[in-house]
């Protein structure tokens, strides 16, 4: 969609905003009184022409503010959209009400009317936006485009030719690792040739370089090669600051320094339960890393000062991790979950990274073990010989297991609780929209209510209030 960003007028979104708030606030005004629509003087007093004028500035600020610097519509898909419109409706009713309450009129103004302004042109808004949205995707195209992707051992140029052969083809992507430099300069100029633009993938120090980890220092497109020695403490927990790029590649460049280690994921529940808990606090504080696997926690990093900080979830950090050990150069075991959820995992991860390298698989039993067990269970991991132990016993069960065999266990120890389901598909993961929107607890919240209703909500409030209580220290 870049080439249709660049022709799309937000000045036409800002007159279509502006107009669905003027027909929402005439519309609800002429439901409200239909039968007196015709007496000016019964809603046409000074209120409601103040209202009016009041509301198409507050609008005028809020898309200046909040809309302008948001995506493009074209770039949102229709649920972004819609939670785009919403957020803006809920700013300018507390605006409403902040205004009627500030000149004493807010007895005198309908109830009805008031709320259904702001709902009507909810609805206004959201259907002038897709139908401007249609307007430009009819007049230039959705704006996507193919990008053929190009791997060593690269094909021959009659195959190239097949798989361009519809047209929609206009860039490539060329990952030239394993192959030499002259085989890939012979595949530039058969791209050229043939009217496509090439691209060529970066690696640095072995890594696959992704656009979210590439920085501007000095002029030069870098990455950063390690994570940061400072920490931002939140409810006394020592929180990383840290990309999942850089975490993934910091983790991979000291994978023989941090055996023996763990490194855990901490979440809006188990930052309250370290607040609570001063005995799990020391277990997340106690690791190597203790990423942020939460929004909330990621954007308190941000206030804060730590630039180019954000979430480490630990299914995501899973993802770039198998991506860049694909080749087998580190190797994997996986102790906890279900034997089914095991097989699930190991069968896709085969599937995606044939020459993935995993050592071992283990699904302990939901019980306490007993020493021997414990020590039987120790052994077989370390006979292994895994570069990497995940763990997914759950919180704080895996955290508390990880701190017990700190220095027993050959490899560094992850603790990533329901990331062994989202990979074995056991378990759905949100849609990326609703994680980048920061409700995916609510997502989950929805495929197991029994369980997590309580968790969920009862902390969320208690992070509110930690919160609150953080501010005015």
């Amino acid at each position: 969609m870049m080439g249709m960003g660049r022709r799309f007028s937000k000045k036409k979104l800002f007159v279509l905003d502006e107009l669905a708030l003027v027909l929402a606030f005439f519309t609800a005004l002429i439901v409200r009184y239909t039968r007196m629509f015709s007496i000016w003087t019964t809603f046409y007093d000074g209120l409601y022409v103040s209202l009016l004028v009041f509301i198409v500035l507050v609008q005028a600020i809020i898309f200046m503010g909040y809309d302008a610097r948001r995506a493009s519509i074209m770039a949102q898909d229709k649920v972004q959209n819609v939670f785009s419109v919403i957020k803006g409706r809920i700013l300018l009713f507390i605006a409403i009400i902040i205004y009627l309450y500030v000149i004493q009129q807010a007895t005198n103004s309908s109830r009805f009317v008031i709320p259904a302004i702001v709902v009507i042109d909810a609805v206004y808004e959201f259907v002038f936006r897709m139908l401007l949205k249609r307007h430009y995707i009819n007049k230039y195209g959705d704006g996507s485009e193919k990008v053929l992707e190009i791997r060593a051992p690269y094909p021959e140029e009659s195959r190239i030719i097949e798989l361009i052969a519809d047209g929609k083809t206009k860039k490539a992507l060329i990952y030239p690792q394993g192959a030499d430099e002259t085989k890939t300069n012979m595949i530039i100029e058969i791209l050229e040739k043939n009217g496509i633009h090439p691209y060529v993938a970066l690696d640095s120090l072995g890594y696959m370089v992704r656009s979210g980890i590439v920085s501007d220092i000095n002029d030069h497109a870098s990455i950063p090669v390690a994570v940061r020695s400072e920490h931002c403490d939140l409810f006394g927990i020592h929180y990383a600051v840290a990309r999942t790029e850089e975490a993934v590649l910091h983790v991979i460049r000291h994978i023989h320094e941090l055996s023996g280690e763990y490194i855990c994921f901490s979440n809006v529940h188990t930052s309250v339960m370290g607040k609570e808990n001063q005995d799990y606090r020391r277990v997340l504080n106690a690791s190597a890393f203790t990423f942020p696997d939460g929004n909330p926690i990621a954007q308190f990093q941000q206030k804060m000062g730590f630039e180019l900080s954000e979430r480490v979830a630990g299914p995501d950090f899973m993802d770039h991790m198998f991506k860049n050990t694909a080749d087998g150069r580190i190797s994997h075991y996986f102790y906890g979950a279900s034997q089914e959820t095991l097989d699930a995992l190991k069968e896709n991860l085969l599937a995606k990274y044939p020459d993935i390298n995993i050592k071992g698989m283990y699904s302990p039993p939901f019980r306490a073990l007993s020493p021997e067990e414990d020590k039987a269970n120790v052994d077989m991991i370390n006979a292994a010989n895994a570069d990497i132990v995940w763990i997914g016993l759950g919180a704080p069960k895996q955290e508390k297991w990880m701190r017990d065999h700190k220095g027993q266990i050959h490899g560094v120890m992850m603790g990533v609780g329901a990331g062994f389901d989202f990979h074995a598909g056991t378990i759905r993961r949100a849609p990326k929209w609703i994680q980048n929107i920061g409700f995916e607890w609510l997502y989950r919240l929805f495929q197991d209510p029994g369980r997590l209703v309580k968790r969920y909500f009862v902390t969320n409030v208690k992070y509110m209030y930690y919160m609150l209580l953080e501010k005015f220290r």
